[in-house]
């Protein structure tokens, strides 16, 4: 992957994700959630309810059984049903959460190319620091070759004075010696 992300890409899987709606999608899930949680509590009161019916249609003597029997059948109908319907809700919050998920674009790329271009960002950032802090101090160094410049001009003139003012000074002595 490059380390630009193509702008019509990203822009595509943004639309997408904002047309999966997360949030509502999460919400929409909880709640599937919680009702599959409560199926499961009801599933496993029912099976025992059944059990406990089971018993006691074994506990029946065989001439009560015919009678016995149809009641017990009902239930275990009734049972099968409420699984149906159990696991048709489960399988249709399954193929719903599918369905928004199956066309998305993987993120891996795009959280990868984000990292990437954040820590190139932050490299040129911090080598903008340091040629700014540089270029600080190129300026700073300049000022001072300027400034010792001017006091090399001015020890050069002082020099040039001191010169003539002693080559006056050898004259003066040179003239009174005479």
């Amino acid at each position: 992957m490059t380390s630009q992300i193509e702008e019509s890409v990203l822009a595509g899987a943004l639309e997408y994700w904002r047309g999966v709606n997360l949030a509502s999608l999460l919400r929409e899930l909880d709640e599937a959630g919680l009702a599959i949680v409560d199926n499961q509590k009801t599933s496993l009161q029912e099976r025992r309810r059944l059990a406990e019916k089971t018993k006691e249609f074994r506990a029946v003597s065989d001439e009560q059984k015919p009678s016995e029997f149809k009641p017990l059948l009902k239930a275990y109908q009734n049972e099968i049903d409420a699984l149906t319907k159990r696991m048709k809700f489960a399988e249709a919050s399954f193929l719903q959460l599918f369905k928004s998920l199956s066309e998305a674009p993987d993120p891996e790329p795009f959280i990868a190319g984000l990292v990437e271009e954040r820590k190139q960002r932050e490299t040129r950032d911090s080598a903008q620091a340091d040629a700014a802090r540089a270029s600080a101090r190129v300026d700073a160094l300049v000022a001072e070759v300027a400034e010792q410049r001017e006091k090399a001009r001015g020890a050069e003139s002082l020099q040039r004075q001191l010169d003539a003012l002693q080559a006056g000074v050898d004259a003066a002595v040179r003239e009174q010696a005479a």
